[in-house]
């Protein structure tokens, strides 16, 4: 035994009762710290490992113990990294269990401690289970890199669950009776639906028979495919172009859906205060703003010239196409109320005054988004998986482990 572990071994038994009951014996030496039998029976007990032969109770034993050794070292690595969990956190994390087991914080202490356990020890053991996976989420989760190229190959090759995308759709079709209806045609009379009931068209058009069926609760995947690929991307008015099934020409109209999202094309123009311009001023320069551009003048040119925004000012004020999620409320409730092809009156968020300009507005649906989104999170357990198995075993082999017999 080198000098460093005797110190290691010294440093732990200095603190050791020896006249402690057996059930509080020293298992394992991790370090400067120790496992004790204590420890290693409640594990053991946790798990209710009952009706094992002797072979398979040893083997338990020693995977329970393989796991206490890796978690004294991923505590002792939280240490080391100054990991702290904060009672916001702790409350945080509470609150999230209770949830997913229907309960409150205050029922779920109760159910704790009517299984005759400490909520303290509750508490310690959660908190330290926090600075683990904090461990972990630092060392690997945030530096796993997964390439393009891995998530096509994924995709490709892979079976990714079905996404459980559903659709409340009404099928609008021209029943295919007649050779002489061509699709130009058809996109006239399916249009017209945008703006006018079904018993309208066919008055206006007696020489077809259009047909419309409400599907109430579609799912996705169900969908003959021509019917998934024509649902990728909708209008403002959630319709989807005009094609040719077997049954005839069909638009789908989506009344609800819960995988459809809708998307902003956006320009704005940003000015903020300063001593020589106020709100007032700021205010009269974006009137007259829209009041030029509403008179044909180019906004893009305006935007270049005057907004503070550099970033979007460099491409004409353009955020390109954007979600409501992901702008402040008051500049979300301007977007939504603007016309498209309109100019918004001035309006103030945190960052200053704007006005915006909606470009074009569409619905898309995000099926391909979640499966990829899915893609990344697998690849990413997985490179992840192998990284923790591999400095685990590293961190076994840098530490002094010694097995108390």
């Amino acid at each position: 035994m080198n000098k460093l572990k005797i110190a290691a071994v010294m440093s732990v038994m200095m603190f050791i009762d020896t006249s402690q009951s057996l059930e509080d014996s020293v298992v394992v030496i991790v370090n400067d710290r120790v496992i004790l039998q204590s420890e290693l029976n409640e594990k053991m007990r946790e798990i209710k490992a009952d009706n094992l032969s002797r072979i398979q109770l040893a083997k338990l034993k020693n995977d329970v113990l393989d796991q206490l050794i890796e978690e004294s070292l991923l505590d002792q690595a939280s240490s080391r990294m100054g990991i702290r969990v904060s009672d916001i956190d702790l409350q945080n994390q509470l609150k999230a269990i209770a949830s997913s087991q229907g309960l409150t914080v205050l029922q779920l202490k109760d159910v704790v401690e009517n299984q005759n356990l400490s909520y303290t020890k509750y508490l310690d053991k959660l908190r330290r289970n926090i600075k683990r996976q904090e461990v972990f989420r630092t060392q690997f989760t945030n530096r796993a890199y997964v390439s393009e190229e891995e998530i096509i190959s994924f995709l490709k090759n892979s079976q990714i669950p079905e996404v459980d995308g559903r659709m409340k759709i009404k099928e609008h079709i021209i029943l295919n009776k007649s050779d002489k209806l061509n699709l130009s045609q058809a996109k006239i009379i399916l249009e017209g639906l945008k703006v006018s009931d079904i018993e309208e068209q066919k008055k206006k058009y007696p020489a077809y028979e259009i047909q419309t069926t409400l599907l109430e609760d579609a799912q996705i995947y169900k969908l003959p495919d021509i019917y998934q690929n024509n649902l990728q991307m909708l209008d403002e008015s959630r319709f989807s172009s005009v094609f040719k099934t077997g049954k005839g020409y069909t638009m789908l109209e989506v009344i609800d859906s819960n995988i459809l999202v809708d998307e902003y094309k956006v320009s704005h123009i940003l000015l903020t205060t300063n001593p020589m311009e106020g709100s007032e001023q700021i205010k009269e320069k974006l009137f007259q703003v829209k009041k030029n551009v509403m008179s044909g003048e180019d906004f893009s040119k305006y935007a270049g010239e005057l907004s503070q925004d550099k970033a979007s000012a460099l491409k004409g004020g353009s955020l390109g196409w954007i979600r409501k999620e992901l702008v402040v409320d008051n500049f979300r409730k301007v977007m939504l109320n603007t016309p498209v092809k309109g100019v918004s009156e001035p309006f103030k968020t945190r960052f200053g005054w704007h006005i915006l300009y909606l470009e074009n507005k569409r619905t898309k649906n995000v099926i391909d988004t979640i499966k990829r989104n899915q893609a990344i999170a697998i690849l990413k357990d997985r490179k992840v998986a192998v990284a923790k198995k591999e400095w685990l075993a590293k961190l076994k082999e840098q530490a002094y482990i010694e097995y108390v017999r």
